[in-house]
């Protein structure tokens, strides 16, 4: 038997192929999509990062997190889906984060001996089936519980000599398949519940990580080049491609399809083939694996296939932009018009696309008090502070390569209006939310234009303040009623109602206030800044407590305080007007009478007649 190295060379590629749309992932190493549809990448210096398709969340010992890393080099990693927890390795440990809370949690090996491993380095690691975990120290392979338990551990040998684990994979047979660096694969199989190594090892394993996987950009870099140097001078600009399968291509090479400004080419991987030179700028292409058959956008032909050497027009309808296929369907981007056209493959025929996006919004994170706080695994509530003001809600669909042509729309529950967000804009800010659970619901596009369902992806939970709750409010109006009828029926010898109603610290702050000013009555010099100083406190301070308590602001207290005493002198002397305007700090007997009749009704002549 022979191990299976088409799926060794697919992982090693994997793992370095690691250009990523939207990100800087510096030198990244490994990566994974998380079951949420999150990408995860480590790399040398990156620490553990999370990104959504418009921000990274990372994890590693910074300023703010000295101790959460021993080293912020990751070299692989794996997902725990039971638990919901990403498992990664390091120079120096292995790690958890578990995505309930967004905590990380180190794994502690220890060798037979009970010591620490001499050798901390992580090269690899593989989630099993069980949800238990393999995972190599260099030449130390160990098999983990879901507890982060050790049950088992091999060492890792190859004629003779220690070797360190480069590469983990199961079979169909369930067999684990263990790479070895400098060459070697072994074979562990699960005999009546032991894991044993199988007789039988192999040497033409590859001896590094060589191989690459094209990924859209390197591979549009790369054809530009071959366009620059294949094709004739005035058509080497590249608009449109589409790879065909090396099992389809001549001489079992992957080859692709080419549209320039001007024509369809056909490269095998050594020479570059015109096949059509009268398109006029090929904008897109899409190559059907089952049918054999390149579909594409002509601005000259419309839409056309090309099929056994011989190039078809399908439609002369020359408006779209861009061609994707879904079946015998393809889908076209109309220039100019946010929506989609259908073409049916079988009977050619175009129709609009009315169909609702295969999207799901999800929310990635929420900014409180200038805090981001990552949304946790499964949960769909949010807990606000009481007083919270302002909030942000991070949206995404977790669509990497089109991020920025997704548009959101959204409302909260009591909303007859949806609220359009420009496209690429995923953050969605609410300030003054009402008391209460605030259900928020969100449509998305997809890279066509067309409009997910509505979907309630998060519960904006905040607690009533005070004076938000009903029976507060039922309170002071019953409070109210009962002054407005005192005020009408004063019993003899009462008290103001209010007054009485306020609590001790507040009528002493009054009596001192009323203290300070009577004692600078006649002073028309004294102001809000002297019975501040007088109180001990800022203008901004007694300014916001004088009307907290009173209703009035420090201004209006003090010209009050001097009428009340005025009209106390007119009912029990005889002074006269302007004498009274002195006494009481007017230094205007004209004003002096007009603040005396806005408060009284009357003028002071007139006031105990």
């Amino acid at each position: 038997m022979r191990p299976p190295k088409t799926v060794f060379l697919v992982l090693l590629a994997w793992a370095a192929c690691l250009t990523m749309q939207g990100q800087n992932v510096g030198e990244a190493v490994c990566s994974l999509l998380d079951e949420e549809g999150f990408r995860w990448y480590g790399g040398k210096g990156t620490g553990l990062c999370r990104f959504d398709g418009y921000e990274t969340a990372a994890f590693r010992s910074d300023r703010q997190h000295p101790d959460l890393l021993r080293s912020n080099d990751v070299l692989c990693m794996t997902e725990q889906r039971a638990r919901a927890e990403i498992w990664f390795g390091t120079k120096e440990g292995a790690y958890i984060l578990r995505k309930s809370d967004y905590t990380v949690h180190p794994i502690v090996v220890k060798a037979r001996e009970g010591n620490e491993l001499a050798d901390k380095r992580v090269s690899c690691m593989l989630s099993a089936a069980d949800g238990s975990v393999w995972l190599s120290y260099r030449n130390q392979l160990f098999h983990l519980s879901a507890k982060a338990e050790v049950m088992e551990r091999f060492a890792m040998t190859w004629e003779g000599k220690n070797r360190s684990v480069m590469q983990l994979c199961f079979d169909s047979d369930s067999s684990l398949w263990v790479g070895l660096w400098n060459g070697g694969a072994i074979r562990l199989k699960k005999i009546l519940g032991q894991w044993s190594m199988v007789n039988g090892q192999w040497s033409d394993y590859p001896t590094s990580p060589t191989t690459h996987l094209p990924n859209d950009q390197t591979t549009k870099h790369m054809l530009d080049s071959v366009a620059r140097s294949l094709a004739p001078a005035n058509d080497t600009t590249v608009l449109s491609w589409a790879r065909i399968p090396f099992r389809q291509g001549e001489n079992g090479r992957e080859s692709f399809y080419i549209g320039t400004y001007h024509a369809l080419y056909h490269y095998d991987g050594q020479q570059m083939r015109l096949l059509q030179g009268d398109l006029d700028k090929v904008r897109s292409m899409a190559y059907s694996e089952p049918s054999h058959t390149l579909y594409l956008l002509s601005r000259a032909r419309g839409i056309c296939q090309w099929k056994e050497g011989r190039l078809t027009t399908l439609s002369d309808d020359k408006r779209f932009r861009q061609l994707q296929l879904q079946g015998d369907t393809a889908l076209l981007l109309s220039e100019g018009i946010n929506g989609v056209s259908m073409l049916n493959l079988r009977t050619l025929r175009l129709m609009k696309d009315t169909t609702t996006a295969n999207v799901k919004p999800v929310v990635t994170a929420c900014v409180v008090n200038g805090e981001k706080q990552l949304m946790t695994y499964g949960n769909q509530v949010f807990s606000l502070p009481s007083n919270i003001d302002y909030v942000e809600v991070h949206l995404s669909t977790l669509d990497f390569e089109h991020a920025q042509q997704v548009q959101f729309a959204y409302r909260l529950d009591n909303d007859d209006e949806w609220t359009e967000m420009p496209e690429g804009e995923h953050v969605v800010k609410f300030s003054h939310l009402p008391a209460g659970n605030n259900r928020l619901q969100v449509r998305a596009t997809d890279n066509f234009g067309r409009w997910s369902a509505p979907a309630t992806v998060l519960t904006l939970a905040r607690p009533a303040l005070w004076y938000e709750h009903t029976w507060l409010w039922v309170i002071a109006a019953v409070m109210v009623i009962v002054g407005v009828i005192t005020s009408i029926h004063p019993s003899e010898g009462s008290h103001d109602s209010s007054e009485a109603l306020l609590p001790v610290a507040d009528q002493e702050f009054l009596d001192k206030a009323a203290a300070a000013v009577s004692t600078h009555m006649i002073d028309s010099d004294y102001s809000v800044d002297a019975l501040a100083s007088d109180l001990c406190m800022s203008r901004a301070n007694l300014h916001r407590k004088m009307r907290a308590i009173t209703g009035q602001t420090p201004t209006e207290y003090i010209r009050n305080q001097r009428l009340e005493r005025a009209a106390h002198l007119l009912r029990t002397t005889s002074h006269s007007v302007n004498e009274i305007a002195d006494l009481v700090g007017f230094s205007y007997a004209s004003y002096f009478t007009k603040c005396f009749k806005e408060k009284y009704g009357v003028l002071p002549k007139d006031y105990v007649k």
